[in-house]
């Protein structure tokens, strides 16, 4: 069996480039220690920064590994505190806003499990990393050729954990591998993936609005539209067929529709009940949101981090779509989810009484498909 280094082995060797760069700005600056203040300006001790990156894998990674930190006293700044349990989160936009302006100013933004560079197009980077072996030494070449998105990543790096140290460092507080590894880059979403690729932890908790709706609604049928700018055309939802489709899958279980989502990631169709209340800006729509889910029998929903959080909440999903086979496998053991893929060549109401009447289900029944060959285990990384 032959093999090249993997895209997992790429994320450890760019790190090490990343530190010398580091390293090397380090040394420019000529940086002298500081002493850090008595209380930290967020106003509380013993918080945790925020999981920058995409929704789908706050669910399936974050919030189960997080969770004896907050159960210890620990708090948490986050994006999205709903999900987290009561009292645990501390507000702090002014921090967050300086997080979005480094990341915006960089070209970092949250994806897969991590933060993430986006490439340079004028300047396309390539790693090359050559293993080499004989009886008396080893021997590993790293060549990069394209320094601007190393440079970028290691700047805004350096720039993210001094914010962090503004803010949330103080006299005592420990530096954690929590903080470490959530301000850190993976090559790439692939890279990290491979990576992290394992099962899934549920929460051993629900969402405080899920379990009590701030506003609750009659039991129906949600749908959720996805048109994200950033993404190519492939993975958004064809809004026709989706409003379409809903409906009849509302006809046939007797229910409303409720289309789910704000306008910034997803269509909002004109006539249709809707999640999203234009007056109010977003304030509470993800609490109104998930108490809404309360009632929700079923979702026709995209393939994205939605469904995880419908898988979290033990809703039924009838995807849309589905880009990547094994998205939603680490979902298998713990969550127990039930996620059916529609064929659109076939009639949907034998699909949707499938998918009711399911106790669990998945687009894929492989799990050997989720995660690196075992052959492969004794030598990976």
């Amino acid at each position: 069996m032959q093999s090249t280094l993997p895209l997992s082995a790429r994320t450890p060797a760019l790190q090490v480039l990343r530190l010398i760069m580091k390293t090397v700005l380090l040394n420019q600056a000529d940086l002298q220690p500081v002493t850090p203040p008595a209380a930290p300006r967020v106003g509380a001790q013993r918080v945790l920064p925020p999981y920058l990156a995409e929704m789908g894998y706050e669910i399936k990674y974050h919030l189960a590994r997080v969770e004896p930190w907050l159960r210890n006293g620990w708090k948490i700044v986050a994006r999205r505190p709903e999900f987290y349990p009561p009292g645990s989160v501390v507000e702090a936009p002014q921090f967050l806003a300086a997080c979005d302006a480094i990341m915006d100013q960089h070209a970092v933004f949250g994806a897969g499990a991590g933060i993430f560079a986006a490439n340079d197009d004028n300047h396309p980077a390539r790693l090359e990393v050559t293993p080499g072996m004989d009886a008396e030494s080893i021997e590993v070449s790293l060549k990069l050729n394209g320094l601007q998105k190393l440079t970028r990543e290691a700047v805004a790096e350096i720039r993210l954990r001094q914010q962090f140290l503004y803010w949330l460092d103080y006299e005592g507080r420990p530096l954690t591998d929590y903080d470490r590894n959530l301000f850190a880059f993976s090559e790439t979403c692939v890279a990290e993936v491979d990576l992290r690729r394992a099962e899934g932890l549920r929460p051993s908790y629900l969402p405080a609005a899920f379990e009590s709706p701030p506003e609750p609604t009659a039991p129906h049928v949600g749908v959720q539209i996805r048109a994200v700018k950033q993404l190519s055309v492939g993975r958004n939802s064809d809004p026709a067929w989706m409003a379409a489709a809903a409906a009849e899958i509302g006809a046939q279980l007797g229910l409303p529709v409720l289309v789910y989502g704000h306008p910034d990631g997803c269509v909002i169709p004109e006539g249709l009940n809707a999640s999203w209340r234009p007056a109010q800006g977003g304030q509470g729509h993800l609490a109104r949101e998930l108490g809404y889910l309360k009632s929700c029998r079923l979702m026709l929903g995209p393939d994205s981090g939605w469904t995880d959080l419908m898988a979290w909440l033990g809703i039924p999903v009838l995807l849309e779509k589905l880009e990547y086979s094994t998205a939603f496998e680490d979902l298998r053991g713990s969550f127990q989810p039930r996620i059916a893929l529609v064929d659109h060549a076939a009639p949907l109401g034998p699909q949707v009484d499938a998918l009711m009447a399911s106790a669990f289900c998945l687009p894929t029944s492989d799990p050997a498909k989720a995660a690196q060959a075992k052959a492969m285990f004794p030598w990976g990384y």
